[in-house]
């Protein structure tokens, strides 16, 4: 992973964050504007912040890695969503070009 790539954590709690990764040491990933995934009638949502109650971060958050269980690059739909809801950007949808 490198810095600006959107990733997941998964935590131990089975819960995902997805955020922008800034920087791993030997205990801790430190993610930029971390979103925790919430499942819904449509599928799956971004919540602004890493619980359901607690107040949406504006920077960098570091997660302990022992209650992390892998970090992984985050799937293209779901980092385009993370982009447009922290930055506003929409990505637009790759079509063939006839």
């Amino acid at each position: 992973m490198k810095k600006g790539d959107i990733v997941t954590l998964v935590l131990i709690n089975g819960a995902e964050i997805v955020g922008s990764f800034k920087e791993e040491g030997t205990a801790h990933y430190i993610i930029n504007k971390p979103r925790l995934v919430q499942p819904n009638q449509n599928g799956i949502g971004l919540v602004s912040g890493v619980c359901m109650t607690g107040i949406e971060p504006k920077g960098d958050m570091s997660f302990n890695k022992t209650g992390v269980l892998y970090a992984i690059e985050t799937v293209e739909q779901i980092a385009n969503g993370y982009k447009q809801q922290t930055t506003g950007i929409v990505t637009p949808e790759k079509k063939l070009i006839v």
